[in-house]
């Protein structure tokens, strides 16, 4: 089918964007809508629209688009019309008497198409004579901007009409996705309601502030906005009368009585100046949301009931995944797709995360879809298992106390000496060598890090520092065994990302000094207690001291211990959170780092190597140090009282 004359009924904010774009497109369009000065005035916004795209130099003479627009009150124009575009008010009534008029006077092959966001397409299509020939064309605010659109089957829609559909999305520079089944709330609206009545009862119901939840949105999943920032945005009215339009279809959910109440007070965001947030005037403004609120909540808790309505989505034939994909980041400016979200938590803690508010809550809408729970009994987890959603690229090895794995583009090395708290003997520290070496030659962006159980790790193995025999022995301890490992950290051109749970004693610590990004749990604790065996923390007393100035010194000479966020505020940890949230937050930051030029981020590590040069002076005296000290007596004191659980009495030599 050859389209040339479409007609957009409606003149409103979508109306007049849809004509924009397929005059831009080279189409002769005509818009109707009942109102000539609501006519005028879509000219007039369209008008102003071109002017500014010529000026950007992207288009060459807004005249000539323009002229491809006229605008009517008489529906009649339809009667040669080859596609139709419905934007008129989101009332099904309204619609469907329209679409009743325009049947009786369209030519049998137009096509047409309604904008509804809610409304359910089949029942519309029956207001007609050509339900074969009625399809959902949803498009996104603004649709000048938003490269996205939804078509949307009715319980009849031809496959002749689908692909017509198809071909015109593309020919107007829009991306599509396929809804398979006319559902409440389709696709992206239908994900969209369960973040946002989500987000609400976790400010209700769970004690989470607004800027908590839009915090966590909009710096940890990477979202354009925060979740009650959009709802402000799209206006608060228009949210809840989708959500009462989608459950009078049989959508299941318990209603917000927060956003009840907004409604109700006429708080409708920012176009009245005052919904979630406060603004100076109606008009858009941008809500300044702080990070340093984005640690509290769980992500996983906020996106567990939009990833258990994908699950039902797919296992129901409504949509692909590739498609649920294509529609949150193209429809939602998601950074990554919802279910790659899925994959990257473990498909288990989301099933988890929805059994826990079933359980706290009694709310039907909780229970896990059973693709989920297929999921989950078959192993396939995410990317920690190598399958989820997706596919993902997994390998695993072993390098004696040391495990391997590669989840994508993404390293884990994981020490698994936890009945000895992850203590670095020889052969730890010659695993540790083996797995960064791996990484540094796999097909990885990122280096994760951590330490099984209880503790990164509780330092050296003083155990075995006591067996040495002689200086011969610690000197092939320090300068071939763990020297290259701190000169492998160093050197890596893979940003390294430590997560550490627990203990991160003597030369754990240290090595935390060197790596790019520290995620503690809140009851993680650091020090360097060398001097407590007779011995110094050489990475600490040369380059910590350096990088973190005077205060630190005490805690060398003390070896004391410094709580998570005493250690966050030297600089040594960056986030601090609770310890069921660790790996997510490190999957954030390998997420975000793998969204940056590769290049780049190899040249910073270059320049950061540069940097700890500068310190090799100081670091060299320190390992002098520290291989002198084990040789005199008050080292054989320290280590054997460690050994025997005695309290040294040092003697001075």
């Amino acid at each position: 089918m050859n389209i040339q004359k479409i007609v957009v009924f409606g003149a409103g904010t979508m109306g007049h964007g849809i004509a924009e774009i397929l005059a831009l497109a080279n189409y002769d369009v005509i818009i109707v809508d009942v109102d000539e000065k609501v006519l005028e005035s879509a000219l007039q916004k369209i008008e102003w629209s071109l002017k500014k795209l010529e000026k950007k130099g992207k288009i060459e003479n807004y005249g000539d688009i323009i002229s491809k627009i006229k605008t009517t009150t008489d529906i009649n124009v339809v009667k040669d019309a080859d596609y139709v575009i419905e934007a008129i008010v989101e009332k099904f009534e309204v619609k469907a008497e329209l679409f009743r008029r325009i049947d009786e006077i369209a030519k049998p092959e137009c096509i047409f198409a309604t904008n509804t966001s809610t409304l359910p397409i089949s029942e519309l299509a029956k207001a007609t004579k050509r339900e074969d020939k009625f399809i959902g064309l949803h498009f996104f605010n603004p649709p000048t901007l938003m490269p996205l659109v939804e078509i949307i089957k009715s319980e009849k829609t031809s496959n002749e009409t689908l692909e017509i559909t198809k071909s015109f999305a593309k020919s107007i520079g829009k991306d599509f996705v396929i809804v398979e089944k006319d559902v409440p709330g389709f696709l992206v609206n239908r994900i969209n309601l369960r973040v946002f009545i989500e987000a609400a009862r976790l400010v209700e119901l769970e004690g989470f502030d607004i800027e908590e939840v839009d915090a966590t949105a909009k710096y940890r999943l990477g979202m354009p906005m925060g979740i009650f920032e959009v709802m402000d945005f799209s206006g608060i009215d228009v949210v809840y009368y989708a959500s009462k339009a989608m459950k009078a279809r049989g959508f299941i959910f318990v209603e917000s009585k927060l956003i009840e109440e907004k409604f109700k007070a006429k708080e409708l965001g920012m176009k009245v100046g005052k919904g979630f947030y406060d603004y100076p005037k109606a008009g858009y403004f941008r809500v300044k949301i702080r990070r340093n609120k984005a640690y509290k909540l769980s992500p996983v808790m906020l996106m567990a009931p939009a990833i258990n309505e994908a699950a039902w989505l797919i296992r129901n034939g409504v949509a692909s995944k590739e498609d649920i994909e294509k529609a949150m980041k193209l429809g939602m400016n998601y950074s990554i797709g919802l279910l790659e979200m899925a994959d990257n938590f473990g498909i288990d803690r989301v099933v988890n995360a929805l059994k826990e508010k079933k359980e706290k809550m009694g709310f039907d809408e909780y229970e896990p879809d059973k693709l989920l729970l297929k999921m989950v009994n078959e192993g396939n987890l995410g990317k920690k298992s190598g399958k989820g959603f997706f596919k993902w690229r997994f390998e695993r090895q072993s390098f004696g106390y040391i495990r391997y794995e590669k989840r994508d583009k993404t390293a884990w090395i994981v020490m698994e000496r936890e009945e000895k708290l992850n203590a670095l003997n020889k052969d730890m520290w010659n695993g540790l060598y083996n797995a960064l070496d791996k990484a540094e030659k796999d097909d990885v962006r990122v280096i994760i890090i951590t330490g099984k159980g209880k503790a990164f790790s509780a330092g050296d193995d003083i155990a075995e520092m006591f067996s040495w025999k002689g200086l011969a022995d610690a000197r092939d301890f320090f300068e071939k065994v763990a020297l290259p490992v701190v000169e492998k950290i160093i050197n890596c051109e893979k940003p390294i990302v430590s997560i550490v749970n627990g203990l991160a004693f003597g030369g754990g610590m240290e090595l935390n000094l060197l790596f790019d990004i520290v995620i503690a749990s809140n009851d993680s604790t650091f020090a360097v207690p060398e001097v407590k065996i007779g011995a110094l923390p050489p990475i600490a007393s040369s380059i910590g001291v350096a990088l973190y100035g005077k205060k630190f010194i005490e805690f060398i000479l003390t070896g004391e211990t410094l709580e998570a966020e005493e250690a966050k505020e030297f600089g040594i940890v960056n986030v601090v959170v609770d310890s069921e949230q660790l790996e997510d937050v490190a999957i954030e930051y390998a997420e975000k780092i793998a969204l940056s030029a590769p290049r780049s981020i190899s040249s910073i590590r270059k320049i950061l190597a540069e940097i700890y040069a500068t310190y090799n002076l100081p670091f060299k005296v320190a390992m002098r140090e520290i291989l002198l000290s084990t040789q005199l007596e008050d080292f054989k004191v320290g280590t054997g009282a460690f050994v025997k659980k005695k309290k040294s009495e040092w003697r001075g030599r």
